[in-house]
């Protein structure tokens, strides 16, 4: 038997969904999927340090999923929608004395997101398997025809059925999130406005000062 892929995926990037539809599972409508439970039938184990271990470093095969600077909005509301929590852990230890402390957290994350140098913009080695981010959002013959495409190269049995069956319920349950992304009036959406203004000043020279003085100059 071939050996089972690892997925590499930057946080907000559905794949945790991914994983549940490799393996074959059966997926249910919920906004978040990174604590349901998985049968690894057909992957590696989801690996805690998915985000930041780097495709050199681990053995193929391997599965990558990238985006494009023009996703980086909705990955970054995708990851502080789902780890509420986390948020307020890491607005803790990033600036725990300022009021504004969550919304330049979040800040944080979209500009790393468009480092040119986020290793989650390229595929690196070339028999790495690469799923686009925006995949998902397309229509339902594009998502057909890619994630099929990617069962068959992985030699994992699929079925259209139970791909448009996916397609389903990945939409349904991730509706409220899209929502919010078009209405664009929430925190979420004025920390994507300020790392816009930011990163275009300083990339990922973070300071406190410079988050501030944007915050008030701007009004953002």
């Amino acid at each position: 038997m071939h050996k089972k892929p690892t997925l590499l995926y930057s946080a907000g990037c559905y794949g945790a969904f991914c994983l549940q539809m490799l393996n074959l599972n059966e997926v249910v409508a919920a906004e978040s999927y990174h604590d349901r439970p998985i049968n690894y039938r057909y992957t590696q184990n989801n690996r805690p340090d998915h985000h930041l271990v780097r495709e050199e470093n681990i053995e193929s095969p391997i599965v990558k999923i990238t985006y494009t600077d023009d996703d980086v909005d909705l990955i970054n509301r995708n990851k502080w929608t789902k780890v509420e929590n986390h948020l307020k852990e890491q607005a803790l230890a990033t600036f725990p004395n300022n009021k504004n402390k969550e919304l330049y957290t979040m800040a944080i994350h979209k500009c790393n997101l468009l480092d040119k140098d986020n290793q989650f913009k390229k595929i690196i080695k070339k028999d790495t398997l690469e799923i686009q981010f925006n995949w998902f959002l397309h229509d339902l013959e594009v998502w057909l025809s890619e994630f099929y495409n990617v069962f068959e190269v992985l030699q994992i049995p699929i079925k259209h059925e139970y791909l448009k069956n996916c397609y389903d319920v990945f939409h349904n349950s991730q509706e409220s999130i899209l929502r919010a992304h078009q209405e664009k009036n929430d925190l979420i959406e004025q920390s994507n406005q300020l790392a816009s203004i930011y990163f275009q000043k300083y990339k990922n020279e973070y300071s406190e000062f410079y988050f501030d003085q944007i915050f008030n100059n701007q009004g953002v």
